[in-house]
């Protein structure tokens, strides 16, 4: 936190220095603009005598480069605007309030347990970890945290990636405040997408490429006749002559512009960001390689941002001669496509490996905000999942309730029971949470953790499809159906139930529950089902060694009802429904 808030202080003061300085550059400029009108007005009453017209010309001279000053300074008080941001975002999100990131709810899956453990969403885990700003690494991000890893070689890879970049804050920060100075991607796939239409193809045959390199040396060299004759009929002549052969590929020009036009400053900004992932010293193979990646990005980025700046020309009051004379447009139209040709190959792998490293740049994050995380043991030679003061991670750690838990070496599926709010639905979401971070590379709340990766698979909770006619009833079945189906799957899979069968009487119910169990319990895997059902207790002698009874009480004393949210082995032996009726005056 005082890291943050020193940044936010420092940045702000930066941010001050750089206003001032802009408002001094806005007062030269305007004189050096007033410079120029009296010595241009002073030279023509002259008849050009004297040295008025050079005065004039170093001042317009003067006023074209604090033009291009202001610029470079108002870019700067915009990079410092992004990172208070995200520094005092850093603190709001410490205290509680909601990141102004991206809460991923539009890339959330229909289904399955990122929809159970709320992984998407306002106050969601993906809204935690987000430190993304680009499309790609939103995307990746999002699909990372739905199918994490399985396998323990890449989950200790991400950790040591995790690790490294924790302690690089400010490249962190530069990433995620250029990433968010793209704003828009729509380009995005244009840029991606190959040019391959007859009318584009058509300026790259032998006579426009011929005529793209002649014509603008004979103008050139008409330019420099005309000058020197003082005559410029000729000139005009072949002006529109060019513009009129330049008619019959304006319509593959105007193509090509349509997909860049006006974004040399996005491109500029994609070559800022690769070259801040390109120029940062990694040690980790896995950084290097990505670094190596994406080698030419921040170059290639860099050149069509200045090709697109010339392109923008076309709008400009000088496209009339910078065509006629120099086939201005075809040059670009023609290098612009050149320049896709070359690195079209390239692009996916530059996109990917900036989101992954976005992606990282998320979990590094994380990490560095909690620092009492630690980082899990993935295991490949037995089937468990043992955590000791496992808490959930999306509260506070001074105040979250933290539980130890142990599957797979006594048992391997655990029913939990209890009384309504006492904590059995919180901690199936604390450990799928906790294992979905694990299984991404990053820490987990807890003070020791070891894991055997697995497929998470959930039925939590079910609505009713007036489209697909579908009751409550009939989608939960739909969901346990494809669980039971896909436990034969090789990787292990770990199952979490929360109150199944809840959209049938009781003793169907209990019976279609004690059916589902020992259907499950054919396959290999670790399951958690929190139930109300106190009476399937009993399959924990008729499956001894297999299934576990686990329980939270909750506790109804002269002030009130209390609960330690505290999981005890057994069966539940309170119950709080008609206490709270009564409270809430219902009965």
């Amino acid at each position: 936190m005082k890291i943050y808030s020193d940044n936010v202080n420092r940045f702000s003061e930066q941010k001050h220095a750089y206003a001032r300085q802009l408002s001094y550059i806005s007062l030269l400029r305007l004189l050096l603009f007033v410079v120029f009108g009296w010595f241009l007005y002073a030279s023509f009453k002259l008849k050009f005598q004297g040295f008025d017209l050079i005065w004039s010309l170093l001042a317009i001279s003067g006023f074209v480069v604090s033009v291009f000053w202001a610029g470079s300074v108002k870019k700067k008080i915009t990079l410092l605007q992004q990172l208070i941001l995200i520094n005092e975002n850093e603190i709001h999100i410490e205290t509680g309030k909601a990141s102004f990131l991206d809460n991923g709810s539009k890339l959330s899956p229909v289904k399955g347990f990122a929809v159970d453990l709320n992984l998407f969403g306002h106050h969601s885990l993906y809204h935690l970890l987000n430190r993304t700003g680009s499309r790609t690494g939103k995307e990746q991000l999002a699909a990372h945290l739905a199918k994490p890893f399985v396998t323990s070689a890449d989950i200790r890879n991400y950790q040591a990636c995790v690790l490294e970049l924790s302690g690089k804050t400010t490249f962190r920060q530069n990433l995620l405040a250029h990433t968010l100075l793209l704003k828009e991607e729509e380009s995005l796939q244009e840029l991606t997408s190959k040019r391959g239409a007859e009318g584009v193809s058509l300026l790259q045959n032998r006579f426009w490429s011929a005529l793209a390199a002649v014509w603008p040396v004979m103008g050139v060299l008409l330019l420099i006749y005309s000058i020197y004759k003082d005559t410029y009929q000729w000139l005009l002549t072949f002006c529109i002559l060019g513009l009129a052969i330049l008619s019959f590929v304006f319509k593959a020009t105007s193509a090509v512009y349509a997909q860049l036009s006006k974004r040399g400053y996005l491109f500029g900004q994609y070559a800022i960001c690769f070259q801040l992932i390109s120029q940062e010293d990694y040690k980790h193979p896995y950084l290097l390689k990505k670094q190596a990646d994406i080698n030419e990005a921040a170059h290639a980025f860099r050149k069509l941002s200045k090709l697109v700046g010339l392109f923008d020309l076309r709008l400009s009051l000088f496209s009339f001669f910078l065509n006629g004379l120099f086939m201005h447009e075809l040059i670009c139209a023609r290098a612009c496509l050149k320049w896709n040709q070359q690195y079209q190959m390239a692009m996916d792998n530059w996109f990917t490996t900036m989101g992954d490293m976005e992606l990282l740049n998320s979990l590094a994050s994380f990490h560095f905000n909690h620092p009492s995380f630690i980082f899990p043991e993935p295991i490949e030679d037995r089937l468990v999942i043992k955590a000791t003061a496992m808490g959930h991670p999306l509260m506070k750690t001074s105040t979250a309730v933290v539980n130890d838990m142990e599957i797979g070496k006594v048992s391997k599926l655990h029913l939990i029971t209890g009384s309504n709010m006492s904590g059995k639905s919180t901690f199936l979401r604390t450990l799928g949470l906790n294992m979905v971070l694990a299984q991404s590379g990053a820490p987990v709340f807890a003070k020791t953790f070891v894991f055997r990766p697995v497929r998470i698979l959930s039925s939590f909770h079910h609505i009713d499809s007036l489209e697909e006619s579908t009751s409550y009833f009939y989608a939960e079945l739909k969901c346990l159906q494809e669980i039971i189906q896909s436990l034969p799957a090789p990787v292990p899979a770990l199952v979490l139930l929360d109150e199944v069968m809840r959209g049938t009487n009781s003793k169907d119910k209990h019976d279609g529950t004690a059916l589902l169990i020992k259907k499950i319990l054919q396959f290999s895997g670790l399951t958690f089902i929190a139930t109300h059902d106190t009476e399937l207790g009993i399959l924990a002698e008729t499956y001894a060694g297999s299934v576990e009874n686990f329980c939270f009480e909750s506790e109804l004393t002269e002030t009130g009802l209390h609960f330690d949210f505290t999981m005890r082995k057994g069966v539940a032996q309170t119950r709080n429904a008609t206490y709270l009726m009564q409270q809430m005056g219902i009965i």
